[in-house]
């Protein structure tokens, strides 16, 4: 059976669920209304009946039946459509009253009077007329006082009439209530069931291919919006993980090509004519280091990889970003010296940060590294932290050659290395790795004007706790 969108939707079954619980809820109170209106109802006839023979009880017990035949006048003359009261002598002989005698029974009585004994009696038979269905509902008291059995009573359709009307309500009450919650919840869900329609479409095209899609944000700010942020923020981390495998792909087909194509050439002019064994050990120890060189690349791009993919976040931890600084910075200064360099600190502040202490010290033993290898000797590489505005600020600067203003934004791309680097020892991503590792971090690289040399910055948050 066909169903529209809405009917299937969450929303509507919730709709539903509500609908179910707002009907029993309003049974409920008019159930309640239902069975405390009739009481009440009922408990005042029989308030007015009791009054009635209490009165005549009271005044035959002080007057005799003098005064007895008295209140019964004052019953007479009370009398009405829904007043009744019946006096029989001993002899069972109707001596006052507008009720026929056959009505008589001690006791309380509450019930339909029949049709027979409503004919006979004038009274009866104007109070039915009162009633839709010409039905007479007789609620009474029959006692002894004296010498007479006396008998007051009340038309008692009025409760019934109030029942009938409370069910009334009671069905109206739900059949609407019913209607207006699933037109209500059909009207409701039909706006997140469009929004649903939209991000499955959008969700088809992005998996035929169209990474650049985002899905529709109402900005309403509800769930469906939060989950759209979320998995958008989710697709554009996927786009740019893609745009860098096809960039690292790119790179390995233009960078990796020509050490690899070296060293098949060289094998191959070994293998041509007959050497010495020196000089094939010679072109063996070659091989090896070209292949030293190419398994390094190969390791640093996976581990650019694995870090952009954010598999080390589980290792974050509180650290005091200066103690990393000055244990690393220990270890370098002998290494830089025997470059003919001089490696100094030139401030270190306070900064704790929430990281991975093995990739910051990868970081920064990158940027002196770099600095090592591209700063002709004798030069001087300066290390400084300070934190402000809630992140610390990490600088490596160095007094060498420096980087040209169009290529500074560069130097943080995979394998890309300047022209008069190339003859520099490493692969190009030393800082492309520095970059990863501070963004892992949330924070930035950006490589500044050292005046004269190079100088880059690393940005990066400070523990909320501690900042």
């Amino acid at each position: 059976m066909f169903r529209p969108d809405e009917f299937r939707s969450i929303s509507f079954r919730v709709a539903l669920i509500y609908t179910g619980f707002f009907v029993a809820s309003v049974l409920a109170i008019l159930g309640t209304t239902y069975v405390v209106a009739s009481s009440e109802l009922s408990e005042t006839l029989r308030a007015e009946i009791g009054d009635d023979v209490a009165r005549l009880r009271a005044g035959f017990a002080s007057g005799g039946e003098a005064a007895l035949k008295d209140d019964f006048d004052d019953l007479g003359e009370a009398a009405s459509e829904d007043r009744f009261f019946l006096v029989l002598d001993a002899g069972g002989r109707r001596i006052a009253g507008n009720v026929p005698k056959e009505l008589w029974r001690a006791g309380w009585q509450s019930g339909s009077v029949a049709p027979d004994i409503v004919a006979s009696s004038p009274s009866l038979v104007a109070a039915a007329g009162h009633n839709h269905d010409h039905e007479m509902l007789f609620l009474a008291l029959g006692e002894r006082i004296g010498p007479y059995d006396v008998l007051v009573g009340r038309n008692s359709h009025i409760v019934d009439e109030t029942q009938e009307i409370i069910l009334s309500a009671m069905l109206i009450g739900g059949v609407v209530s019913s209607v207006l919650a699933l037109l209500g919840g059909f009207l409701v869900s039909r706006g997140p069931t469009r929004r649903v329609d939209e991000i499955a479409l959008t969700t088809r095209q992005i998996v035929d291919g169209r990474l650049d899609l985002r899905l529709p944000v109402s900005g309403r700010g509800d769930e469906l919006d939060r989950l759209a942020a979320d998995i958008n923020a989710m697709l554009a981390r996927i786009e740019t993980l893609l745009a860098s495998l096809k960039q690292v792909s790119t790179d390995i087909a233009h960078d990796l090509r020509t050490p690899l194509a070296r060293l098949r050439q060289r094998l191959d002019s070994v293998r041509r004519r007959a050497r010495t064994p020196e000089e094939y050990e010679v072109a063996i120890d070659a091989a090896i280091e070209e292949s030293d060189a190419a398994i390094e690349t190969f390791h640093a791009l996976l581990r650019i990889a694995q870090i952009e993919a954010g598999t080390r976040r589980s290792r974050f931890r509180p650290l005091d970003l200066r103690a990393v600084v000055r244990r690393t910075a220990e270890v370098y200064e002998e290494v830089a010296a025997d470059a003919g360099h001089r490696l100094d600190i030139a401030e270190l502040g306070a900064a704790h940060v929430e990281g991975d202490e093995e990739l910051l010290t990868q970081l920064l033993a990158n940027l002196i590294e770099n600095a090592i290898n591209h700063v002709p000797p004798p030069g001087r590489i300066a290390i400084s932290l300070h934190a402000s505005d809630g992140v610390a600020r990490l600088d490596v600067a160095d007094d060498g050659p420096g980087v040209p203003d169009g290529e500074r934004a560069k130097i943080f791309q995979r394998l890309y290395r300047l022209d008069q680097s190339r003859t520099t020892p490493g692969s190009g991503l030393g800082l492309a790795l520095v970059a990863a590792i501070a963004e892992l971090h949330g924070g930035s690289a950006e490589a500044l004007d050292a005046a004269p040399g190079l100088r880059v910055r690393v940005t990066l948050p400070l523990a909320a706790d501690r900042g």
